[in-house]
């Protein structure tokens, strides 16, 4: 059973203090493994340290020791977190020694790195799942932060994702347009409120896109169409940047000529 927890006076432990990687377990079960630095934050020796699995669907919790004396916990398997969406991990440390547990600090939506994925890619603004996806190619997953799935039974598809023109060109816009289009359009989204949010850490890479700027605040009649706009910018700034034209007409052109 959780215990219920007293949120007052939480601090808030950056994502990048935590690396959580999956690992595949036997019976086609993932398990996982996490390593944090929260040393300089002089929580209680005491304090309890859980690591968090869940996605929409699905949760659990698993005991890392205290602070002071951390101890990952025995079993890792995530056997009641379902795989799809790609499960986010949080880091909660709670002083027990109240009737509710007091939340003293937590770090929330990691996202963890697969088993051969390099820590460069842990602070990556859209991580890439390979799953089963049957006769589709890719699917972009909205539900706690964007997640690019593609089908894993597609050979080369990493690389191609990686490196490939005519990827660059005929995927990635609409998979830009459409977190932006989550994050501006169907919620309210501050490029300079929330460091820890995903819409908000979207929008800012679309205003650091060359020629554009803030985007247009949501107070007119006309602000929908406003950022609709500002949107399209942001892929045809986004497209610029990476020369995604000539790259897909290389592209095409290679494997036609």
């Amino acid at each position: 059973m959780i215990r219920r927890l007293n949120y007052t006076g939480r601090r808030n432990i950056p994502r990048s203090r935590v690396t959580v990687r999956l690992v595949p377990a036997a019976d086609d079960v993932t398990s996982f493994n996490a390593q944090y630095d929260i040393d300089d934050f002089k929580f209680p020796a005491e304090a309890s340290v859980y690591i968090e699995a869940y996605n929409s669907t699905s949760y659990m919790r698993f005991d890392f020791g205290t602070v002071g004396a951390p101890k990952a916990s025995a079993d890792t398997r995530l056997l009641d977190v379902t795989p799809r969406p790609l499960p986010k991990f949080r880091l909660k440390v709670v002083d027990e020694t109240t009737r509710h547990g007091l939340l003293l600090g937590v770090a929330d939506k990691v996202v963890p790195l697969r088993p051969d994925e390099d820590l460069e890619n842990k602070q990556s603004l859209l991580p890439v799942d390979f799953v089963d996806l049957a006769d589709r190619v890719w699917r972009l997953e909205l539900s706690d932060w964007p997640v690019l799935e593609l089908n894993k039974n597609i050979e080369g598809i990493a690389e191609a994702a990686r490196s490939s023109g005519s990827f660059l060109g005929l995927l990635y816009p609409e998979v830009l347009r459409r977190i932006w289009h989550d994050a501006m359009i169907d919620n309210e989204t501050d490029p300079t409120a929330d460091d820890e949010d995903p819409r908000t850490l979207w929008v800012r890479f679309a205003c650091a896109l060359p020629g554009m700027g803030a985007p247009p605040a949501a107070a007119s009649s006309d602000s929908v169409a406003d950022r609709e706009q500002w949107i399209e910018d942001a892929v045809q700034a986004f497209c610029r940047l990476r020369d995604a034209r000539r790259r897909t007409e290389t592209a095409v052109n290679k494997e036609f000529a």
